[in-house]
């Protein structure tokens, strides 16, 4: 008991020699700090920058974290760059042209008329044939392909 009260009261003294010494000391030093490092930077001649319009064209340009999308760089999803490729394929093919083409999700949907009249079969295997060289050319969708046959 008498170790603890002995503790206890120096613990207390201590702590009021430093709440009182503290205060003072730290606070005249920070003021003095402070109002040199203002008048540093009053007279350290730092002028605002400004920009002029058109100067920075992209966020990218300022800041090297964000991705430029403004390339024609195949890292970010590009779904026009994918349609084109398709639309290239389909143009390929004797047998067909491209008509609407849009990718929704992880489907590919291609519309294609064929160019002339083909038999049942006939037909049945070039769909086939350009389903497979659709799904080659661009393996990252689910190719829906769709035939608009209204001659036949």
């Amino acid at each position: 008991m008498n170790k603890a009260f002995i503790f206890l009261i120096m613990f207390i003294l201590t702590v009021l020699a430093a709440c009182g010494t503290t205060n003072n000391s730290n606070q005249q030093g920070f003021q003095s700090e402070t109002s040199d490092t203002l008048k540093d930077n009053e007279t350290s001649g730092r002028k605002d920058v400004s920009y002029v319009e058109g100067e920075i064209t992209d966020i990218a340009d300022r800041n090297p974290n964000f991705l430029d999308l403004n390339t024609e760089n195949e890292a970010h999803n590009n779904h026009g760059a994918y349609q084109q490729q398709l639309r290239k394929v389909v143009e390929s093919s004797d047998d067909f042209d491209a008509g609407m083409i849009y990718i929704n999700g992880h489907k590919a949907i291609v519309n294609v008329i064929p160019k002339r009249n083909l038999s049942k079969y006939t037909l049945r295997d070039r769909t086939a044939e350009l389903k497979r060289d659709l799904a080659n050319a661009v393996p990252r969708y689910q190719i829906d392909l769709r035939v608009n046959n209204n001659n036949a």
